[in-house]
């Protein structure tokens, strides 16, 4: 399980996000976190507007 550099957007078999087709995939996050409804409160604070698993954090090396 990787997750997109760009956007966060967690990636489990893919070389490429399916989200915003970027490349930078990494291992190296913490936290994962299911929107279901776009429209919560918790997406909202994220800036999250398509459902799916997302990083909570990404991290820097």
């Amino acid at each position: 399980m990787r997750a997109c550099k760009n956007c966060k957007f967690v990636v489990i078999t893919s070389k490429e996000c399916p989200l915003c087709g970027g490349r930078e995939l990494t291992e190296h996050f913490s936290g994962i976190v299911v929107i279901l409804d776009t429209n919560s409160e918790v997406a909202k604070l994220l800036n999250i507007t398509k459902p799916g698993a997302y990083a909570l954090r990404i991290k820097k090396h």
